[in-house]
């Protein structure tokens, strides 16, 4: 299992770390279908659909950063899960707290400059959407990765 999980997360890390074509269409493939979903359902006219699509594109490419420090801590846990002492528990727990914390942090952030050119409600509906996404891929990867072996 945990050759599998470690397989998993280097490809997927190698899949935002290596310049490659044919990887690059299919990233921007994914990201322009997650956009063509967000767009239709967030059911914006005009210039209010430019604004947002341009402020959406900032966000998600603001984003995609925080995904890479998932993955690494991720990565950092399948490379210790037999060896989960208290020092590598405790290094693996702050970079996921510190992780989570700049994520919502930046989250903030969009969500103030979203507001700028959409109602609150439309704001809501857009993180909605978002958060959706976000737990489709959460339970895909909590599927896949092992729980920590208790402390003895």
């Amino acid at each position: 299992m945990k050759k599998t999980v470690l397989a998993l997360l280097v490809t997927a890390m190698a899949a935002y770390a290596l310049p490659n074509n044919e990887l690059s269409l299919v990233l921007l493939s994914k990201a322009a279908q997650k956009k063509a979903v967000v767009l239709a359902t967030m059911q914006l006219e005009g210039d209010t659909k430019a604004k947002f699509g341009k402020l959406y594109d900032e966000y998600q490419e603001a984003l995609m950063s925080h995904r890479v420090n998932e993955l690494e801590v991720i990565t950092d846990y399948a490379q210790n899960i037999d060896n989960m002492n208290d020092e590598n528990s405790n290094k693996l727990i702050t970079k996921w707290i510190t992780e989570e914390e700049a994520s919502m942090v930046l989250k903030k952030d969009y969500i103030a400059k979203f507001k700028k050119i959409l109602p609150s409600a439309d704001v809501i509906r857009y993180f909605q959407i978002e958060n959706r996404i976000q737990l489709i891929n959460e339970l895909e990867r909590a599927d896949l990765i092992p729980l920590a072996v208790p402390a003895k």
